[in-house]
């Protein structure tokens, strides 16, 4: 697993990341288990919400790169399928080919969008007797749409892939967290840390086996796929990652070199910035507190 963790490290681009965990209602969970072909879709349609949600907040279509990690279990070895993914924080704009930043997701977007392409996928696999819970959790339940968080951003790359590789690597419960078998029962501890809380369930031996392997994966199905700019099908080494002028520009003026004014010695703050490739250009009509000489006296 190291191995695999210090090669992905590598094929990963020099921006920022966050690790993105996506979520599905308990009800779903039993409608899905074993449906290797729907997990799939559904891992894929996590990739389009990060895009379209991205491309939306860039105002223009961008590709971002993602590693998407399938995760089956919870704190009590329950079925429980979410994905945790490590997303770039922003893409290759599809027009200019030059990296957009974003610094602002809409997460209650996403959470709504979560919704409708995960339903729509596991609407596709079902049966007709599941249709009315479907279709209940469609237009009545969750309003707000389906959880999703952001975990951490701005970290290492190597910390954020060793984080998603141990779901991978290590089995449903660690050794650790069973503190009591009798020979007929086993006891295992559980945590929140956010609500600082522990319980401690008990299965028989049957349920206690029968819940591990629930967990391990058919043969040759992936836990781990790549999309966008860390698809398979792209070489990541030769994807252009030139900066946008105006990220570059504002940060600029945001940093220890910003410029002081010649009258006030106060610091200028940017007012706009049009880059050379922009279609718009600068306005037409020249509005007062729009150019710099407004400010200079």
């Amino acid at each position: 697993m190291n191995e695999w963790a210090s090669k992905t490290v590598k094929r990963m681009l020099g921006v920022e990341h966050s690790h993105i965990v996506f979520t599905l209602p308990s009800d779903l969970w039993p409608l899905i288990k074993g449906n290797d072909a729907c997990i799939k879709e559904l891992s894929a349609a996590t990739f389009r919400v990060v895009q379209e949600t991205m491309s939306k907040s860039a105002k223009q279509d961008i590709i971002p790169g993602m590693i998407n990690s399938l995760q089956t279990y919870g704190q009590d070895i329950k079925y429980n399928v979410h994905f945790h993914t490590i997303v770039t924080e922003g893409g290759i704009s599809k027009k200019t080919k030059v990296w957009k930043l974003v610094h602002y997701i809409p997460y209650d977007i996403m959470r709504i969008k979560w919704k409708k392409y995960a339903l729509d996928v596991i609407i596709k696999y079902v049966g007709r007797h599941n249709q009315i819970l479907l279709y209940d959790l469609y237009y009545h339940r969750y309003r707000n749409g389906f959880n999703l968080r952001r975990i951490k951003t701005n970290i290492p790359k190597k910390e954020l892939v060793m984080y998603i590789a141990r779901y991978v690597r290590h089995p449903a419960i660690s050794n650790r967290r069973i503190v009591n078998y009798d020979g007929k029962t086993v006891t295992i501890v559980c945590e929140d840390k956010e609500r600082g809380i522990r319980w401690y369930p008990a299965f028989t031996v049957e349920e206690f086996i029968t819940r591990l392997i629930q967990h391990i994966p058919k043969k040759n199905f992936k836990l781990i796929r790549y999309y966008g700019l860390y698809s398979r099908k792209k070489n990541n080494n030769k994807v252009p990652i030139k900066r946008d002028k105006q990220e570059s520009i504002t940060k600029y003026f945001r940093s220890k070199h910003s410029i002081e004014c010649p009258g006030c010695d106060k610091l200028l703050h940017l007012l706009c910035y049009f880059p050379p490739y922009s279609d718009r250009g600068p306005p037409h009509v020249i509005i007062f507190g729009e150019r710099i000489i407004d400010y200079v006296s």
